[in-house]
């Protein structure tokens, strides 16, 4: 287990400052949790396990990181961050994978797949929703791709793709 901790700060006036610590506990992934993990995007998006061989995972209460096999011989205990490796997924209802992780492992994936053309990638950079798309996907998260370009994750649902580009990647002109 590795113990961090996270700075919040919230501004009560110009003045004065409120400053917590919140104290993150992260573990990694053990064998069977890793299984049901990668089973989950197996089934979900056709990322066979196998992708994820030469990774280890590792979670809080809230989110997955991915890193290398060399992070288990790197000691944690004087570190002071949220999170070890890539931000991979966040944990809810359903496991929501990170733009980086589509980034990084989209091209593995072999369905529920969404291929826009140029006009809805535009609009998709853009943080828009794209309406009345007719995709041959099941409802729920989807990958989302331009050409051999792997954008992100969106979710689909009734005909509807909506967009889960986070703001700060998002395009706000495009030349």
């Amino acid at each position: 287990m590795i113990f961090c901790g996270k700075i919040n700060q919230k501004q009560k006036n110009i003045k004065q400052r409120k400053i917590t610590i919140v104290i993150t506990m992260l573990q990694f992934v053990n064998s069977k949790k890793k299984k049901e993990l990668t089973k989950q995007l197996d089934e979900r998006f056709g990322i066979t396990k196998e992708t994820f061989n030469d990774y280890h995972f590792i979670e809080n209460d809230e989110k997955f990181w991915i890193c290398s096999q060399d992070t288990t011989s790197i000691d944690f205990k004087n570190l002071r961050t949220e999170g070890i490796g890539m931000l991979f997924a966040r944990k809810g209802i359903t496991l929501k994978p990170t733009t980086n992780m589509i980034q990084l492992f989209g091209n593995q994936a072999a369905k529920n797949i969404v291929e826009l053309n140029e006009e809805q990638k535009t609009r998709f950079l853009s943080g828009l929703d794209i309406s009345e798309l007719d995709a041959n996907v099941d409802s729920g998260y989807v990958i989302v791709k331009f050409q051999d370009n792997y954008l992100g994750c969106s979710l689909y649902k009734e005909g509807t793709l909506k967009n889960q580009i986070p703001k700060a990647r998002r395009i706000k002109k495009l030349y």
